[in-house]
């Protein structure tokens, strides 16, 4: 009868021990509600704040400060290769720029592919001093034409999304095609295009082309 009773404390003590130590791991355990990040979170966490503090730079006219800031994350996205990618072409169109050759300018501008409004804003003024400076230069050269001149005001006056939207619809969206405002009459737009040729020395000329924003009709002029 002892016997018995002794095995039923000895099981009794087993059981309790077992129950005392599944609640000291539970307790050890991190709460579900704060569990660390998993490796990939951390990784989205850090491209959001690079992307984030890379517009800001581009929108105070930090443009190689902003790429350093790309190119530094490990992991590359679609949204932070396309960022990247505005970047580099932007720097390479005002260093053409800054050399005088307003055609490979344009050129290598291109078109936007990121969703950045800051780029997209960069972009535009870019394209607007590109056609003041050929405005100039065609009118110091005394060669300004109605149809291959860039006018200022039409280049402030069009939108990079009507740009792209050219672009894309006539097939000028790949890298190595300027696409350059030369006037608007309502909701027509007239663009001259260019294209970089094998070696990046000179950008020819493609055409002229008449863009109708609202029908998305495409006449080539010239």
């Amino acid at each position: 009868m002892e016997s018995q009773f002794g095995k039923r404390i000895l099981i009794g003590t087993a059981v309790l021990g077992m129950v005392l130590s599944l609640a000291a791991c539970g307790n050890s355990a991190t709460p579900s509600g704060n569990s660390p990040k998993s490796s990939s979170t951390q990784t989205m966490d850090s491209t959001a704040t690079a992307v984030k503090q890379a517009n800001h730079l581009i929108s105070e006219g930090k443009y190689q400060a902003a790429l350093d800031k790309l190119n530094a994350l490990d992991h590359q996205t679609t949204t932070t290769s396309a960022l990247r990618r505005d970047l580099k072409n932007y720097l390479a169109a005002k260093s053409s720029l800054k050399d005088n050759n307003y055609d490979e300018a344009a050129a290598n501008l291109s078109t936007v592919k990121s969703k950045s409004s800051s780029m997209k804003s960069a972009y535009s003024k870019l394209r607007s001093q590109i056609a003041s400076a050929r405005e100039s230069n065609s009118n110091n050269a005394s060669q300004t034409t109605s149809s291959q001149t860039a006018n200022v005001t039409v280049a402030s006056a069009t939108s990079e999304d009507v740009i792209n939207t050219f672009a894309n619809q006539a097939g000028f969206n790949k890298e190595g095609y300027g696409i350059i405002p030369v006037n608007k009459n309502g909701n027509v737009y007239r663009f001259e295009v260019r294209q970089d040729n094998a070696d990046g020395s000179v950008a020819n000329f493609v055409g002229i082309y008449d863009f109708d924003a609202a029908t998305k009709q495409i006449t080539k002029v010239q």
